[in-house]
């Protein structure tokens, strides 16, 4: 009976060592996490959704990056440890899109969301005519990166799937740029002409080469063949202007003050209403530069202008950064962004576009912001200035 009970054991011990143990799991999966957190900085511009799961002896690796070199150095490790595994990770784009990859918005503004729903929270905006990089399809949305690199969610009624050789011509396309805050593209020239779609500042279209321009009239196309008419005095050549634009404070001031009392909106990065990145990132945008997305973003970008500085060292267009000071328990937090515009005075969007000081005797400026200021960065005549509009690969 003794002998006959060791037999059942050892062969339960066998049995038992070829099912990997619930803590393999936890291993591998921290593994992931770990080589995400080494590998992806910031979520927010790259992907890197990896699940470990078993089927019979073999971890199985699944979900989706935008980074394959991440996903080496994962595999790498598994290697080291004798992990046998089967890979089943999709490299972004998805191979299922085909040739279409790449796309443009449709709409004067659409929104993106975090995730494939209309309930899900909007991330962020893009405007008519910007190009996107198509990264995977789930039912009617993609998953789509901005010129900023900003990755989230768009419904495919928002935009135009292109292959790489349309993003091509459009590239090499007549374009226009809307420099006025908003617009109007009518479906003609005459006195009843009627609307063909709505236009904001920094939104792109095409001109229509089979249309024909009447005195201040420009035909255009936009992304999906509608066509209509612009006023030239509202928008300029998009190549000339890429190419002749530079930061300027004057024109920054003038754009800042036209926007002057416009809402807040949680993602917003249009001139119809912004958050208060989505603001600074108008404001630059119009100067020929893209910013990143948001103000923990923006805060990596231009160059620090030290803090004890502030009263005689800062200049018009200087951005500030609000937020959580670091403490023991919880680091640094930038959540607020505006930009100087001197004399002590900044304008930013909180609740609306407005102004406020950093000086506390400014009574009629309260709150004054001052004492959760936690950066000044000049992105003006910095060496580490954001990619332009000209030198962007994705624009010309």
């Amino acid at each position: 009976m003794k002998f006959k009970a060791l037999i059942l054991i050892i062969i339960a011990g066998i049995a038992f060592s070829c099912k990997p143990a619930h803590h393999d799991i936890r291993i591998s999966q921290f593994l992931i996490d770990s080589i995400k957190s080494q590998e992806i900085p910031d979520s927010r511009v790259e992907v890197f959704l990896i699940k470990a799961s078993y089927i019979g002896n073999d971890l199985l690796l699944t979900g989706r990056t935008t980074k394959p070199e991440a996903v080496a150095k994962l595999e790498a490790r598994l290697r080291q440890q004798q992990v046998s595994f089967t890979d089943s990770i999709v490299r972004l784009p998805d191979p299922a899109l085909g040739d279409k990859t790449w796309a443009l918005v449709n709409l004067t503004v659409a929104n993106l969301r975090t995730e494939p729903a209309h309930a899900a929270e909007m991330a962020t905006q893009a405007l008519i005519g910007t190009p996107l990089k198509v990264l995977q399809k789930e039912k009617t949305w993609y998953l789509v990166q901005t010129p900023d690199q900003y990755i989230a969610w768009i419904d495919s009624v928002e935009i135009i799937s292109l292959t790489a050789s349309e993003i091509k011509a459009w590239k090499n396309s007549d374009r226009l740029i809307y420099l006025k805050d908003n617009g109007i593209i009518l479906n003609s020239t005459e006195r009843n002409a009627r609307p063909v779609s709505d236009m904001v500042m920094g939104g792109i279209v095409t001109i229509d080469k089979n249309g024909k321009q009447k005195g201040s009239s420009i035909p255009v196309e936009l992304p999906d063949g509608r066509k209509g008419f612009v006023n030239s005095k509202d928008c300029r050549n998009f190549n000339e202007w890429s190419a002749e634009v530079r930061p300027d404070t004057v024109a920054m001031l003038n754009c800042a003050f036209n926007l002057f009392g416009r809402p807040y909106l949680w993602g917003g990065t249009s001139s119809k209403a912004t958050d208060c990145s989505g603001f600074t990132k108008n404001l630059y945008m119009m100067s020929g530069l893209i910013l990143s997305r948001d103000a923990s973003q923006q805060v990596a970008q231009g160059t620090e202008i030290a803090k004890e500085a502030i009263w005689k060292g800062l200049k018009a267009g200087d951005l500030l950064f609000f937020g959580r000071t670091a403490t023991k328990e919880k680091p640094e937090r930038v959540t607020h962004v505006g930009m100087y515009i001197g004399d002590s005075e900044f304008i930013h969007n909180s609740a609306w576009i407005k102004t406020n000081s950093l000086d506390s005797s400014r009574t009629n400026f309260k709150p004054y912001y001052h004492t959760n200021l936690l950066h000044v960065r000049r992105i003006i005549g910095s060496s580490n200035q954001p990619v332009s509009f000209k030198a962007h690969p994705w624009y010309n």
